[in-house]
């Protein structure tokens, strides 16, 4: 009796902690909000990230935006708004390449201390996937500027990993 309530403890922890891990993992699915919630949290942010000195977290800002941002450059391509895709695509570039720069010249070394350096990467290989899956609904010529993005995206992502796990010289 005594092991089966061992058990059932133990399950019960391990659900709490599943719950917890759950919640706390990843970014809200900002495609599945309205458009006037996104507003008002892409206001919210903006105006956190003029007061936040800390490089980590105004990277997590900066991913918060460029979360948004995606979502905006989405809903462009819905409206089939060529100008408004291109401004979209332009205040996105401005955000993840900030966040690139908050943390490369932060001074803080990413193999010692990975905090802001992987959630940009994370974020940017989500980002990746998002924008190929919203160009995807364009043709090729109207698409361009997203596979340029899409470029974009990738350099700085693999400007991160590069910082993350630098490369051994031989001996």
């Amino acid at each position: 009796m005594k092991t089966n309530s061992s058990h059932l403890v133990r399950a019960f922890f391990a659900g709490i902690a599943l719950l917890g891990l759950i919640g706390c993992s990843s970014r809200p699915n900002v495609f599945t909000e309205s458009l006037d919630e996104r507003l008002r949290r892409l206001n919210e942010e903006r105006t956190r990230l003029e007061t936040t000195t800390n490089p980590v977290a105004r990277t997590r800002i900066q991913i918060r935006i460029s979360d948004l941002l995606i979502s905006f450059v989405g809903d462009a391509v819905d409206l089939g708004d060529v100008e408004l895709i291109d401004e979209r695509v332009r205040e996105y570039t401005e955000t993840i390449v900030d966040a690139r720069d908050t943390m490369v010249n932060s001074g803080r070394n990413a193999v010692n201390d990975a905090s802001g350096y992987r959630e940009l990467e994370i974020a940017l290989r989500q980002h990746i996937r998002q924008v190929g899956d919203i160009g995807a609904q364009l043709n090729f010529e109207r698409r361009q500027v997203l596979d340029q993005l899409i470029i974009q995206i990738s350099d700085i992502r693999e400007e991160m990993l590069d910082m993350l796990f630098p490369e051994q010289d031989a001996i």
